[in-house]
């Protein structure tokens, strides 16, 4: 049974068509790490064209997962998946859970996702049986000790990387498949260089905890490029947040980024559920223009815990937003709660009328 998960605002104006577990995937009889069948992927309840072993090494090669749910799963150590095409998933492209030490570098992740189950509706809603809450194009659900880098990730229909826990509530898996007992932290992961654009119905890069007192640790962004085609469901931007009662998001690094023409803020830090928080995030050495175009007041850093009406304890705690620069945005900074952010030291040039910081009680 999942715990009871408060979900926060989601911007994504797009939602991937609605689709049966039955009718996502067949499974084939192909040899491992053969993407000429589809194969069953752990206990996920999908399948996939190719499933990782301990230890193994994916690379130079072109995964084609036309009628399989997933392009490459892996709940194994240890595995390294390096200059890899993925294409053609029904869901996520590349799908890691609950395993750890794990390296995504130099690949190519396109044309995934546009055939998922159907995400909440309208967004911003609890997920309902048949439903699937995230299909990200890289989707990393309670794994530890990852390194994403260097991959170029485009035109997927479900959101561009993703990096969650995982336990009674699963983010990657079908409301009303088992699940787990117990919630599975996330600690020590690095997403850098890579670049983004036109990844649809979700955000381009998050890092959220979603389980009841879960923790996500110790994660970097940094040195990635998100392009917005402001195209209707292009998502984009970045995003910290604790989506899970009492969860905790901490110490979360945000910094040398490119986020330009996002359809939400281009850096959104959010404590979204009761009793939640961020804590020790810092938004740095950004360049952040054009962002929060689908709300039509551009935002350049957007940080809140007042977000879920009434007001239940949740907090940015010692959110860091110093030397960015940020342009063309009507707000530079707009924030509101009771932990006003900590900002020093940033280039802002707004549009006609706005303001550089806006910070509400």
């Amino acid at each position: 049974m999942k715990t009871s998960v408060l979900w926060g605002r989601r911007t994504a104006a797009a939602v991937a068509a609605a689709a049966t577990i039955g009718a996502m995937g067949l499974i084939g009889s192909g040899a491992a790490f053969a993407d000429t069948g589809c194969q069953t992927a752990g206990d996920s309840g999908f399948t996939a064209a190719v499933v990782a072993q301990p230890g193994q090494v994916i690379s130079q090669r072109t995964v084609n997962a036309t009628g399989c749910d997933v392009g490459i799963y892996v709940d194994a150590a240890n595995v390294t998946i390096d200059q890899v095409k993925v294409t053609g998933a029904n869901a996520a492209g590349i799908l890691a859970e609950n395993t750890s030490y794990l390296t995504l570098t130099r690949s190519t992740v396109t044309g995934n996702g546009f055939h998922a189950p159907a995400a909440p509706y309208p967004p911003g809603t609890p997920p309902v049986t048949g439903q699937l809450d995230q299909a990200f194009a890289i989707s990393l659900f309670g794994v530890s000790h990852a390194t994403v880098g260097r991959n170029t990730v485009y035109n997927n229909g479900r959101g561009g990387i993703g990096i969650m826990d995982n336990g009674p509530f699963d983010p990657g898996r079908v409301v009303g498949l088992p699940t787990y007992p117990a919630p599975i932290p996330v600690s020590d992961v690095t997403v850098s260089q890579n670049t983004l654009w036109a990844n649809y119905a979700g955000c381009g890069i998050v890092v959220s905890a979603f389980n009841s007192g879960n923790t996500v640790d110790d994660v970097t962004v940094t040195q990635n490029t998100i392009r917005g085609t402001m195209q209707p469901g292009d998502v984009g931007g970045i995003v910290a947040q604790s989506n899970g009662p009492s969860s905790v998001v901490s110490n979360i690094m945000i910094s040398r980024n490119t986020v330009t023409d996002s359809g939400e803020s281009g850096v959104i830090v959010h404590a979204a559920a009761p009793g939640s928080m961020t804590k020790n995030v810092t938004v740095t050495r950004n360049l952040l223009s054009g962002n929060n175009w689908m709300a039509g007041t551009t935002i350049g850093v957007e940080v809140d815990s007042r977000m879920t009406d009434p007001y239940l304890g949740q907090q940015n705690v010692n959110t860091v937003i110093t030397r960015n620069t940020i342009s063309d945005q009507f707000y530079g900074i707009w924030a509101q709660g009771p932990d006003s952010p900590l900002v020093s030291r940033n280039d802002i040039t707004t549009t006609t009328g706005g303001q550089d910081i806006l910070i509400l009680k």
